[in-house]
């Protein structure tokens, strides 16, 4: 399959690859869109997002086009997008974010919201630079083929994750008392979950081959196609998210999404290293990640520092920690560019 369509997107110029990837990008936005809303739906029929298990299950669930995405990426050998990808969708959160909080008139969204997204942004931090370091040191040891780095990122996470959501206060979750109600409820929104996730396991490896191309044929390299593009396309359902939550007024909600996401998305780096038989995935893609990385951790740091020193003048016009966010953003790119 990936020499027929490498061999059906390459040899004509860029223009043919790139045109696939925005067609592929928006199917996957518009699945992934769709899969999310069934997620939530079934989260708040059976009471799963009470439960802090449910909470990374869910995020599991509504980053199903990441998952699918790098783990095919790792299956057709492109690991360094599939990394992009994860990397890119933590810089695109971010950029989403300080948008957002740049464009709310009203009020500062990033010094509004509670002080215990610290916690959750800290961990976002935390795992993005072990990351970091596995691709700088060239890993920390395997059992198999399989990093001891991602397994530490995985079970710092889940360790951190336990830890935040028992910090928290107890909040009464609401079933529906119907049983009849129930089945009826949750019979559609899991056939649409199936369908939606049937539909991304067979667009996914599209998205990651178009990119190949358009890396191939755009003399650009896997890592910035990886990044910018694709990254920004599996975050398109964060940005959906973030959107219905601010329009809401429920802004604790679109910054926990944010940085929700942020943190899990480091755990899928195990889906790839365990479908990548070559070896460590972290061992094997290029230092070009760490300017990324860099990038990254900073923005994070930059997000956790305006919940901690919170500006008492919530409708000043400076907003210093999103313009450099959106900055950053803009010279990681260029830099990858470059590269």
């Amino acid at each position: 399959m990936k020499a027929l369509v490498l061999e059906l997107l390459t040899g004509r110029g860029p223009l043919l690859p790139l045109l696939a990837l925005l067609i592929v990008g928006a199917l996957v936005f518009a699945l992934a869109s769709r899969l999310a809303r069934h997620a939530d739906t079934i989260a708040g029929a059976t009471g799963l997002g009470g439960l802090w298990i449910g909470s990374v299950l869910l995020a599991a669930a509504t980053s199903l086009p990441e998952i699918l995405t790098d783990g095919n990426a790792a299956l057709l050998d492109a690991p360094d997008i599939g990394v992009g990808d994860l990397l890119g969708s933590t810089l695109a959160n971010m950029l989403i974010l300080a948008v957002f909080d740049l464009g709310f008139a009203g009020r500062r969204i990033l010094h509004s919201v509670g002080p215990g997204h610290a916690g959750l942004g800290a961990l976002g931090i935390l795992v993005t630079a072990m990351a970091g370091l596995a691709i700088f040191t060239g890993g920390w040891g395997r059992i198999g083929h399989v990093g001891i780095d991602t397994l530490a990122i995985v079970a710092v996470y889940l360790g951190a994750m336990r830890r935040i959501y028992r910090s928290l206060p107890a909040a009464p979750v609401t079933l529906p008392r119907s049983p009849h109600g129930d089945r009826g409820g949750i019979r559609r929104p899991l056939v649409g979950f199936g369908l939606g996730a049937v539909g991304l396991f067979v667009v996914t490896p599209l998205l990651v081959l178009s990119a190949e191309a358009f890396a191939r044929e755009g003399g650009v390299t896997e890592t910035f196609v990886g990044t910018l593009l694709v990254g920004l396309a599996t975050s398109f359902p964060e940005m959906a998210a973030t959107v219905s939550a601010v329009r809401l007024g429920a802004l604790d909600l679109a910054v926990g999404n944010i940085f929700g996401s942020n943190a899990f998305n480091m755990t899928i780096l195990l889906v790839m290293d365990l479908v990548y038989v070559r070896g460590p995935v972290l061992t094997v893609v290029s230092r070009d990640h760490l300017v990324t990385v860099l990038v990254a951790v900073t923005c994070l740091s930059l997000g956790v520092l305006a919940i901690i020193v919170r500006d008492e003048r919530q409708h000043s016009g400076l907003r210093g920690e999103s313009v450099l966010i959106v900055a950053l953003y803009v010279t990681a790119a260029w830099m990858l560019y470059q590269r």
